[in-house]
């Protein structure tokens, strides 16, 4: 059995799962698609250094911002993770919210090995240049309705590239069976959500947001590389480069989250079985999962 803690961001999944480190030899395998580049910790909430010390935490750090990660990878990654945990006697924990991670994951399937098509890829640059990434998003809305409800309409990549999977198709990865999972989520109430989320983006701004973006700029990572796409880098390098105050970055980017937040709400109520529990409930929740499985593991 494999327990999941997932939500919307700014939920407090890292948390939950922290609560749990004295009572249970805990590893967290991170499913989170930008913890995984190194040199982005402000802008990506990364568990602190004393939290990864505490808790070992797998597939945080693992690649530079120039790289690009992908579904497939996850899957391999974090499967090589739960054999490693469990050879040594540990529980593993996947922690995250990135909703499609989970799902090849737990259901073994996935559409992130089909490969670049340049004929496709070229009628698509047209039709940007026709519609704008308008023009894309509403192609991906007939294919994949779901995927165009989660997906960050303001990137033409990662919409080419839904798009893509989408009319294309793709293989399985590997025969390797699903393992059984729970999936417990974190249910946090609107506008309590809200206000975290407002909070996270102005201390966000305030622990070095605008620098960690600077750094990575000088280091060589170009301004639309995928790992500058999510939310906060963006607006941190628009700060920067003069088109945005640092007061209309920390709106946009609170503003932007709370979008993403119920994207995330809207897909794992479409997508995963999961089951809800409140703030106040799931730390106990995650300990009844993790005894029943320690006492079927002894039966």
């Amino acid at each position: 059995m494999l327990v999941v803690v997932t939500g919307p961001t700014a939920s407090g999944k890292t948390a939950a799962a922290l609560a749990l480190a004295d009572d249970f030899p805990l590893e967290v395998i991170s499913a989170d698609s930008r913890q995984v580049y190194r040199g982005m910790d402000v802008g990506t909430a990364k568990p602190r250094a004393d939290e990864r010390a505490r808790v070992p935490h797998h597939l945080v750090d693992i690649i530079d911002p120039p790289e690009t990660y992908s579904a497939h990878r996850f899957v391999q990654d974090a499967r090589r993770a739960l054999d490693d945990i469990r050879s040594r006697g540990r529980v593993p924990v996947v922690v995250g919210g990135t909703g499609f991670y989970i799902k090849a994951l737990v259901e073994a399937s996935l559409l992130a090995d089909v490969p670049p098509d340049a004929e496709l890829r070229h009628d698509l640059d047209a039709l940007q240049a026709r519609e704008g990434v308008a023009g894309l998003a509403a192609r991906l809305e007939r294919l994949d309705p779901m995927r165009a409800a989660t997906i960050d309409r303001a990137n033409p990549r990662r919409l080419v590239r839904a798009i893509e999977v989408a009319e294309r198709g793709g293989a399985a990865v590997g025969s390797r069976p699903a393992p059984s999972s729970a999936i417990l989520g974190i249910d946090v109430p609107v506008d309590v959500l809200a206000t975290r989320i407002e909070r996270r983006a102005h201390a966000m701004y305030a622990g070095g947001l605008i620098e960690e973006t600077r750094a990575l700029l000088e280091r060589g990572v170009p301004p639309d590389a995928p790992a500058l796409s999510g939310v906060g880098y963006r607006e941190a390098a628009a700060v920067l480069n003069g088109s945005l105050t640092l007061d209309e970055a920390r709106r946009r980017t609170a503003s932007r989250t709370r979008q993403y937040a119920r994207r995330q709400r809207t897909w794992f109520r479409h997508q995963l079985p999961v089951h809800w529990r409140t703030p106040e409930t799931i730390v106990e929740a995650l300990a009844a999962q993790l005894r029943g499985m320690n006492q079927a593991g002894q039966s």
